[in-house]
């Protein structure tokens, strides 16, 4: 027993299918405006988003084209008057994709590596500074310590300060901290100058190992990123491109004509 095709199905499968198209190249437009290309992260962030949405378009040309199969029986398309059909515009549509699609691989290999080098740069300016900082920092820490050295009545408020038992936990670990130190260097002043030194050296190790696990991340996520987005670009170009090709190789567009024979 055979089942009839709905005669509604072919239209209703063109309607989606023409909807997909329109509303994916409506969203496109809406993630290049305003277009800023001299922003590299930006760039990367639109050419990322038009590649994840690349399959919708693809999507709305496989219901147009399963709609004509319904309607014909076949995919042999008629060839009178292609550019009138709507399936010639579809598979240019194809084609132009294809074009678009293959130009964004090197565009957007080339963004990802500058925008990787702009993201270490920054790194490197943001640890520069924080180097630049230490030294103040040990400085006044420096200073506050040789103060409570020389001034009895402090450090007497900061032992009755820590035996009271009323002080916060977080707070108390730190003024235990300070008084372990003060006892250490009221035993060896001499020790001021090395507990700075160790401090800032300690300081400059940690900046310096974050500043290395920021650049590792920065390069890692741009590989994985570019060839992603590169790699899945590249198989939307083939895609699109073989569609096109072969939807107007059948209509005749790329067919050459015979030539008579000569008597």
């Amino acid at each position: 027993m055979k089942a009839t095709n709905s005669p509604s199905a072919p239209l209703v499968l063109k309607i989606v299918g023409v909807i997909l198209i329109l509303s994916s190249l409506v969203d496109y437009l809406s993630l290049l405006i305003p277009f800023r290309f001299s922003d590299k992260a930006w760039l990367a962030g639109a050419v990322t988003q038009l590649v994840d949405r690349g399959i919708i378009p693809m999507v709305g040309l496989a219901f147009l084209f399963i709609a004509y199969f319904f309607e014909a029986g076949s995919l042999n398309l008629e060839r009178g008057k292609p550019f009138l059909s709507l399936r010639f515009w579809a598979l240019a549509l194809a084609g132009l994709l294809g074009v678009v699609f293959l130009f964004l691989v090197p565009l957007h290999l080339n963004n990802t590596r500058q925008a990787s080098a702009q993201a270490i740069e920054q790194i490197g300016r943001q640890a520069t500074e924080a180097e630049g900082q230490v030294d103040t920092q040990v400085q006044q820490r420096q200073a506050q310590l040789s103060g409570l050295l020389k001034d009895e009545a402090q450090l007497k408020r900061l032992n009755d300060t820590i035996a009271s038992g009323q002080v916060p936990p977080d707070q108390l670990a730190q003024l235990q901290e300070v008084q372990k130190q003060l006892t250490q260097l009221k035993a060896n002043p001499g020790a001021l100058d090395s507990q700075a030194k160790e401090a800032r050296n300690k300081a400059l190790i940690q900046i310096r190992d974050r500043k290395q696990q920021l650049e590792q991340q920065a390069r890692t996520e741009s590989w994985k990123t570019g060839l992603r987005v590169g790699v899945s670009s590249l198989l939307l170009s083939l895609g699109y491109s073989m569609v096109a090709w072969s939807g107007l190789r059948e209509m005749g567009i790329f067919r050459s004509r015979r030539k008579a024979p000569t008597r």
